[in-house]
């Protein structure tokens, strides 16, 4: 209760932004990341749309080639899981093994449900109309 009186003390009459819980986690990863530093990152996707996903990957990509920085991420996202270099470590296997982003299973759960369900994304009249 402290916390939420000093909160609403400093912020009485000025107008504050209240994002989602996504956009507030995004903005929080981008405005903490710092050069030449080691995170290590336990499922950032949680609370994350995929738009933002994808906006914290090309985040992490671009501070891992031009800032020095290095990321250990534990994450189920194929947005991740498909950045350019990345080492996948299968924690499902017995023993751990290296795999590529397209042969983990929780990736091909995904295909399945969208190959499955592809008539949904497909336009009927290829003209739009």
């Amino acid at each position: 209760m402290t916390r939420l009186l000093s909160f609403t003390g400093k912020t009485a009459g000025e107008e504050v932004k209240l994002g989602s819980n996504g956009e507030t986690a995004f903005e929080y990863f981008d405005s903490r990341l710092k050069n030449d530093t080691l995170y290590c990152l336990d499922e950032p996707e949680n609370s994350l749309s995929p738009g933002f996903q994808l906006a914290l990957a090309e985040l992490i990509a671009k501070m891992a080639r031009f800032c020095g920085c290095q990321f250990i991420l534990a994450t189920h996202s194929p947005f991740f899981l498909s950045l350019s270099g990345a080492r996948i470590y299968d924690l499902d296997e017995a023993p751990v093994d290296i795999k590529n982003w397209w042969e983990l299973r929780n990736t091909k759960t995904y295909f399945d449900f969208f190959y499955k369900n592809r008539r949904f994304f497909m336009r009927e009249d290829p003209d739009g109309d």
